[in-house]
């Protein structure tokens, strides 16, 4: 894996916090906070449904279902996950004036 690095800053111009991304090769890209945060959040939550159907698969292989039924449940769990990602959250604190 190549060198990654992630830095904080406060720019000049606007001193606001930024976040730095940079390889070996030079930045890659700044971020605002609130893009950074979610720039992780999906990362993590990413790597955590990666690692699930990996165990599908796995899971699938050891017992010698095959191919096609892991790829069908695969294709359902996502399904399924994407619903729930469409789901609308209600706030449990008061956000100010809008």
């Amino acid at each position: 894996m190549a060198n990654f690095w992630v830095n904080g800053i406060v720019a000049v111009r606007d001193k606001q916090p930024y976040i730095q991304l940079s390889n070996d090769k030079g930045m890659i890209g700044q971020l605002s906070v609130t893009e950074a945060r979610q720039v992780a959040n999906d990362i993590m939550l990413m790597a955590a449904r990666t690692e699930a159907d990996a165990m599908l698969i796995k899971f699938f292989g050891q017992m010698e279902l095959g191919d096609q039924a892991a790829s069908l449940l695969m294709n359902q769990f996502r399904d399924y996950r994407a619903e729930l990602d469409q789901q609308k959250i209600e706030r449990s604190y008061d956000e100010g004036p809008q």
